[in-house]
């Protein structure tokens, strides 16, 4: 696959203008890494988080280094959080009470991010993984950092700011976003480890929903494809929060899912440097 056979028009694909989208065509090779790739994303990302490493570089790998694939990729990331988060809604593990704070911050954050997105010059698109995904990875694999000490000193203000932040990033990007709200709310917001996990998958839902509206206003989205890896990332998200919700198989599920994170991850940022060499 290259970004040549990916598109109607014969012109080199990222020497395009951000402010519009290019249709690309669809084949099955697209369609067999939407599903996968979305399935894989969702059941990693409701475990550990971090799976737009997977989810969004199958979209710059389809639409090109242009801020519609972030855009695009919105969708799955909405119908993800949708699904693990009625998962957590289930198991009473979202602290409604100081919710809504989060919720707003990371909100408008996205907001700020989604907008400033189309204006950014190809070369972040093709380069921004190269930097993100080893340093999310060290996140996800950082012991000390999924930990708290107990009778810690919380930081509310410092977590609202750092969900606005947060929110931001995921506008822009977006892998990694999850975490970075998780690791806010509980590190500095004092929320407990499993409630943490779920209240920052409904400061997610706000941040992938308003980022989604405002790539969409922009024309920065292409529907029909969110919509195929929708309904996979939707499944594994519900599978994976599912799994991890049940005390007995969290770490479990967490070693497993932070070994396959690594190994995809790699393989699809690989992937991505052969096509843009």
């Amino acid at each position: 696959m290259s970004f040549q056979n990916l598109y109607q028009t014969s012109d080199v694909p990222w020497q395009v203008d951000h402010l519009s989208v290019r249709m690309p065509v669809v084949g099955f090779e697209e369609v067999f890494l939407l599903v996968i790739g979305g399935f894989i994303g969702g059941l990693i990302d409701s475990i550990v988080g971090g799976g737009g490493l997977i989810t969004v570089p199958v979209f710059l790998m389809i639409l090109g280094p242009q801020a519609s694939a972030i855009g695009t990729g919105k969708i799955a990331a909405v119908a993800a959080q949708l699904s693990a988060l009625a998962v957590y809604f289930r198991s009473g593990q979202i602290d409604f009470n100081r919710a809504w704070k989060f919720l707003i911050t990371t909100s408008i954050g996205a907001v700020v991010g989604s907008l400033s997105a189309p204006f950014l010059p190809t070369s972040f698109f093709k380069w921004f993984l190269v930097f993100v995904v080893p340093a999310v990875l060290l996140l996800v694999f950082t012991r000390g950092l999924w930990t708290r000490p107990i009778g810690a000193a919380k930081h509310p203000r410092l977590a609202l700011i750092g969900t606005f932040m947060a929110g931001i990033y995921d506008g822009i990007a977006g892998p990694g976003g999850g975490t970075l709200m998780f690791l806010t709310l509980f590190l500095l917001g004092g929320i407990p480890a499993t409630m943490s996990m779920g209240t920052a998958k409904l400061a997610n839902l706000g941040s992938a929903s308003f980022s989604l509206t405002t790539y969409a206003l922009q024309g920065q989205v292409q529907w029909a494809l969110g919509a195929v890896m929708g309904v996979p990332i939707a499944i594994g998200a519900w599978l994976g929060a599912r799994y991890s919700a049940k005390r007995s198989q969290e770490d479990e599920a967490r070693k497993l899912a932070r070994t396959a994170l690594v190994a995809v991850s790699v393989l699809l940022l690989i992937r991505w440097l052969m096509l843009i060499r």
